[in-house]
């Protein structure tokens, strides 16, 4: 892998899982108010599959335009690689979770190696809470008041 690609799940078009793809994607760049997370948990959530599927349930005209390829997700639990130089409050080594750009259609980008996500979508991880288990879900998901 180069230094400027990433492996991600991307999709071609849309459907079922089988249309996931997990392949080679060029690597976010970093933009004001923006940190770059290296991502080794994300969640995944009914929004996800329901653009997956490209809202079918929808009708026609309400179904978003979304361009291919794209990368799924938004919520995701990593560490700060990079922070844009006008933000403040993270560094390089920060344990951090958040819903990135939630709700978009595609742009959140989550199912990903890094994502580059705005500065204000993002919380300092506590310490001792393991994202990867059922307790660390539990505990962002009732941050949030979603629960």
């Amino acid at each position: 892998m180069s230094t400027d690609t990433m492996k991600a799940i991307r999709l071609h078009e849309f459907g079922g899982p089988e249309v996931l793809r997990y392949e080679e994607a060029p690597l976010p760049e970093l933009k004001p108010g923006e940190v770059l997370v290296r991502v080794p948990a994300v969640g995944i959530n009914p929004p996800d599959w329901y653009l997956r599927e490209g809202y079918k349930d929808l009708p026609p005209e309400w179904q978003p335009a979304v361009s291919f390829p794209f990368i799924l997700g938004s919520d995701v639990s990593g560490v700060v690689e990079a922070v844009a130089t006008d933000v403040q409050g993270f560094s390089i080594g920060d344990e951090v979770f958040g819903m990135v750009r939630f709700p978009s259609m595609g742009e959140s980008a989550a199912y990903a190696e890094y994502v580059a996500a705005p500065a204000s979508d993002l919380a300092l991880k506590p310490a001792g809470i393991d994202p990867c288990t059922p307790q660390g879900r539990r505990w962002q998901v009732s941050l949030d008041g979603s629960s």
